[in-house]
């Protein structure tokens, strides 16, 4: 739901109404998301600006968002250009998606001036644009490089343009009767909805819905079949429209799906809604597009973020599978040690029957059931006997070659195990918060056991921010237990080893990557199977099995598991315990508090 060029005027017309208000912080939460805290008189509030290329948008703002600790660049350039400045006015561009943000800036040297800041929010090309106050470029968020000449150039010291239109005209430059022969000159299969788009610009696809509505058309009529006093009537509602939007007569208005969540919104009224959605009027424009861009941001990001690591580890799991089968093909090489060893034993057995300077040797090989003769290389400077001995330090070093190499296919495989288990945590995420603690695993471990120092610098750097340390997932059961759910292989230990009592039951999905889970009875009330199966079917979900069915899940007291010294995060033994074969049903999770994936 790109914001089209009514709603942002709507948008600027409500913030021009609380300004002046003075530019306190910038901030830039992501790439392409920026926030300046504002405070004035008579409001303070965040002003929120994406350049997202399908969320893009500019409102004021009431959430929050995370800081990184090192700003970028152009977030200092922001700051070095607004940061104490005073947002004065805050204006629409007829028919455009874009919005003018005018700061009035107290420099010693030069005393007061203005610059402004551009916000072209045209999808994949959206743009922060930064000018003075004669619309001179000073610097730009995106500075593509022009491909044809006479493209558009921006470039600091060039004068502002407006983006092109592509050969469309502002709504409504044409009298009726030309709108009328236009119509007539369409090729055939054209509808409304594609003629409205290719010749105008600053129209979305609601308002051309509700434009044909009030001619009491259809968006993908075929012009061609349109009689004159309908052509005359779509002229009509559409200069209408165009009366209302240049004249800032809006109604702010907000559809609805289903479930009451606000999904759409419009500057003027939507008398005919859309199929499965219903309008209603809101008294303040940029609370209604936030509460629609809210939820999409969280989700977008959350999948962006969930897709990126699972590719990292992806890349990462390949790397050390692929290292793993050279291993195993070096460990298949060393197992000839034995055959080095055959050779010096015959070799010792019959030295008698090997030719003096010799190059090959056929002797009978007592180890074949069969008494078959074993032809032996020899070199034909040495003795049998040194022959003998030749082989025998082959044999040596392919036995010592093999300890080592079964060592580093042991750890190796650890390493997969490890990264797995990092896998499925990400598979089984629910929430950025989760990803993040992922993410922070990742960071630390990077797929080696977290070093001291490491784990100290982020609690350092955790310590600065104030942050309150994530809590594993909670549930309670119909019957008043409590199960917890580790979110990473570090809260996984120590949900295990320190905030679980020795009696509370562990669950775990037997063989398969997963979180640790722990059901921590209520004192006095008996666990039942029906508890017990609440715990598994968690077991379940959380794990890299959550799509498959007849899980197998291990339960048995905390004080039966036990972490080897030196193993990775999350890694444990355990010994005593009972197997139940699950089926993740959404019902039953439900009935704890597990939400449906995002």
């Amino acid at each position: 739901m790109p914001l089209d060029a009514p709603v942002l005027a709507c948008i600027a017309g409500e913030i021009h109404k609380l300004l002046p208000v003075k530019i306190d912080k910038i901030h830039q939460p992501y790439s392409d998301e920026f926030l300046f805290s504002c405070f004035g008189m008579g409001a303070s509030f965040k002003l929120l600006i994406s350049l997202n290329s399908q969320h893009g948008r500019c409102h004021i703002f009431d959430g929050t968002r995370e800081n990184p600790v090192n700003p970028s660049a152009f977030c200092m350039l922001l700051r070095k250009h607004f940061g104490g400045s005073k947002l004065v006015a805050v204006e629409g561009v007829p028919f455009e998606r874009m919005l003018k943000l005018v700061f009035e800036v107290y420099d010693p040297l030069s005393g007061l001036s203005k610059k402004q800041i551009l916000l072209e929010l045209t999808g994949k090309s959206a743009n922060l644009i930064i000018a003075n106050e004669q619309g001179l470029i000073i610097d730009a968020w995106r500075k593509p490089e022009p491909k044809h000449p006479g493209d558009r150039e921006i470039a600091a010291g060039l004068p502002y343009e407006l983006p092109p239109t592509g050969g469309r005209w502002q709504p409504v430059t044409l009298a009726a009767d030309a709108f009328a022969a236009l119509l007539g000159q369409l090729p055939p299969g054209v509808t409304i909805e594609k003629f409205l788009l290719k010749h105008w610009y600053g129209l979305s696809n609601l308002s051309i819905k509700q434009i044909a509505a009030a001619a009491a058309l259809e968006a993908d009529t075929v012009c061609q079949e349109l009689t004159a006093e309908q052509r005359a009537a779509l002229y009509g509602a559409f200069a209408a429209w165009a009366r209302r939007v240049a004249a800032s007569e809006f109604t702010p208005t907000a559809l609805y799906d289903a479930q009451g969540h606000a999904v759409d919104c419009s500057a003027l009224a939507v008398p005919n809604p859309p199929a499965g959605l219903s309008a209603g009027a809101v008294a303040n424009l940029n609370e209604a597009v936030a509460a629609i861009f809210n939820h999409r941001h969280e989700l977008a990001r959350f999948h962006e973020a969930k897709q990126n690591l699972a590719k990292k580890i992806g890349h990462q799991l390949d790397k050390t599978r692929a290292k793993l089968a050279k291993q195993q093909d070096e460990a298949a090489r060393a197992e000839r040690g034995d055959e080095y060893r055959i050779c010096g034993e015959l070799l010792t057995t019959y030295s008698y029957q090997v030719p003096k300077g010799g190059s090959e040797a056929r002797l009978v090989n007592y180890y074949d059931p069969d008494g078959a003769e074993l032809a032996i290389v020899l070199n034909p400077a040495l003795t049998a006997q040194e022959n003998a001995q030749s082989y025998f330090k082959k044999y040596q070093k392919a036995k010592k070659g093999q300890q080592a190499i079964a060592l580093q296919i042991a750890r190796t495989q650890e390493s997969i195990d490890y990264l797995e288990s990092i896998e499925s945590l990400i598979t089984s995420a629910q929430s950025l918060a989760d990803l993040k603690l992922v993410q922070e695993e990742i960071e630390l471990a990077d797929g080696r056991p977290a070093k001291p120092k490491a784990l100290a610098r982020e609690k350092a750097k955790k310590a600065m921010r104030r942050e309150t340390p994530a809590e594993p997932r909670q549930y309670r059961t119909p019957s008043g237990h409590t199960i917890l759910v580790g979110r990473n292989n570090l809260q996984n230990d120590k949900l295990t080893f320190k905030v679980a009592d020795p009696t509370d039951w562990w669950f775990h999905t037997q063989k398969i990557p997963g979180s640790h889970v722990i059901l921590r009875p209520q004192p006095g009330v008996a666990v039942d199977d029906e508890t017990l199966n609440y715990a598994c079917q968690l077991a379940a979900y959380f794990s890299k099995a959550q799509n498959s069915t007849k899980v197998p899940v291990d339960y048995t007291q905390r004080k039966n598991v036990k972490k080897p010294p030196g193993s990775k995060p999350g890694y444990v033994i355990y010994d005593y315990f009972k197997t139940a074969i699950i089926t993740p049903d959404p019902q039953l999770l439900a009935e704890v508090g597990v939400e449906p994936p995002q």
